[in-house]
């Protein structure tokens, strides 16, 4: 029986998304990112993902958004 993910634990994904999966040319979009966690079975929608990257910016990490709902970790 699989075990549910804490829902405390998205953040640790997008971050971990944005980290090796994106860059300044190969931007993420936060509906992207949205698909990706539930078809992990961890079940969010976009506002989620967005506001957990809001948090991280605020965290001081180094996240750039751009328009459109794209955002990079700029390494």
């Amino acid at each position: 029986m699989k075990k549910d993910i804490a829902k405390k634990t998205i953040i640790l994904y997008v971050l971990d998304m944005l980290e090796k999966g994106s860059s300044k040319e190969r931007p993420i979009t936060i509906t992207n990112m949205t698909k990706v966690l539930n078809s992990m079975g961890i079940f969010c929608d976009r506002r989620t993902v967005g506001r957990n990257v809001d948090y991280l910016i605020e965290y001081g990490k180094p996240i750039i958004k751009i328009k459109g709902g794209g955002c990079y970790f700029n390494k």
